[in-house]
């Protein structure tokens, strides 16, 4: 018996909350844990997207009557939302605290009068906050919106729940289980992380090569072929009729409209690259999405392209200084890409804006992360 009691107690010595006592009874600590129910797909689009999107967050409406529920729908939104930011599911994504979700149509014409490709919408219809005392549990609603035709892209529901369990108490040694500082946070993260698999497996407008060829592309837009020799692009089958004119009654023919031959729009990605502080060294950690934009520029359809990266940076700092290192940041970039991969240096040009072309307000700490990037685009 004693053999297995020391076997024990040196088991739950290699636990990082355990706390042995030689005296008292020893006590181990045990976190509660999230239990998520299974996520519900009921929408979600079937192919992937390549080109950057933009989002706008709407405050969540919770359906049920509480006090402070539209704070609390705030705060569901907000939670989802900082988490989403953290896993770069779009390129941009705005929340505005100010916003009420009124209906469908005026929170879809806020977002397109705004410019962004995409609404999220978010429903709360149970919420239970037992906070370190009891049980705490969440279900979530989330649809998302394209803002063009107001169609139905994506939407999900989820459940989690806290559940506050009674400590076991084994005589040498006391398992507490610890409820979490915030629940309501924890159960929120976790919902929105699993909401998030499904998404980047759809946008991936920066995850392969594959898709910055997509995106950098130039949209040809194929005309039909200007008339020649002056005759009309159409003719008619009808037997032509001679036709007699006398000067007098003559009139100047107008020639044909010249149809374009092909128009083009330029095409641009921004990617994350992350930099030390206040310098041009890239980081580890993005060399495998810069090896990735390599692939594309030495792909069949971009090998022949001339391009352009351009540096971004947030507001931090004086409007000479962020132009000067965006500038660096964007020369860093170039750098890594011809010095990996067979790239001239003649065909990718730099430039830094510096603060001047935000995605987003610099109002906080997240816009300021996504204001912080490099823009790779075809010359024109």
């Amino acid at each position: 018996m004693k053999k297995y009691l020391l076997i024990l107690l040196l088991a739950l010595s290699a636990c990082t909350h355990f706390e042995p006592q030689l005296a008292t009874q020893s006590i181990y600590y045990q976190d509660a844990e999230v239990s998520l129910s299974q996520l519900m797909v009921y929408s979600r689009p079937e192919k992937p997207h390549y080109g950057p999107l933009s989002a706008l967050f709407y405050p969540f409406h919770v359906t049920q009557t509480m006090y402070k529920g539209s704070d609390w729908g705030q705060r569901v939104a907000k939670g989802i939302w900082q988490n989403w930011t953290g896993l770069q599911v779009f390129p941009s994504m705005v929340y505005d605290d100010n916003l009420t979700y009124r209906g469908l149509d005026e929170a879809l014409f806020t977002a397109r009068s705004r410019g962004y490709d995409l609404l999220v919408v978010g429903f709360v219809p149970y919420l239970y906050l037992g906070h370190t005392m009891d049980d705490s549990a969440v279900s979530v609603q989330v649809k998302i919106y394209e803002t063009k035709r107001g169609q139905l892209v994506c939407s999900f529901e989820q459940s989690g729940r806290i559940e506050k369990k009674m400590d076991d108490d084994f005589i040498i040694v006391k398992r507490e289980h610890r409820m979490p500082d915030s629940a309501f946070y924890k159960i929120i993260q976790a919902i929105a992380t699993d909401m998030a698999v499904p998404l980047t497996s759809w946008a991936r407008y920066e995850k392969t090569n594959k898709g910055m060829v997509a995106a950098l592309m130039p949209n040809m837009v194929e005309m039909q072929a200007p008339p020649q020799n002056g005759q009309p692009m159409q003719q008619s089958t009808a037997p032509q009729q001679k036709q007699t004119v006398t000067a007098r009654k003559a009139t100047p023919k107008t020639p044909p409209a010249q149809a374009p031959e092909k128009q083009a729009k330029p095409r641009s990605i921004n990617l994350a690259v992350q930099f030390d502080v206040d310098s041009s060294q890239i980081k580890p950690e993005s060399y495998p999405l810069l090896n990735e934009l390599g692939k594309a520029l030495i792909s069949e359809r971009l090998k022949n392209k001339r391009v352009i990266i351009g540096g971004h940076t947030d507001s931090d700092a004086s409007p000479e200084y962020n132009t000067k290192l965006s500038k660096e940041r964007a020369e860093a970039v170039k750098k890594y890409l011809t010095d990996n991969f067979p790239i001239a240096q003649q065909r990718i040009g730099t430039t830094g804006f510096g603060e001047s072309n935000p995605l987003v307000p610099n109002t906080s700490k997240y816009n300021k992360l996504l204001n912080r990037r490099v823009q790779v685009s075809i010359a024109p």
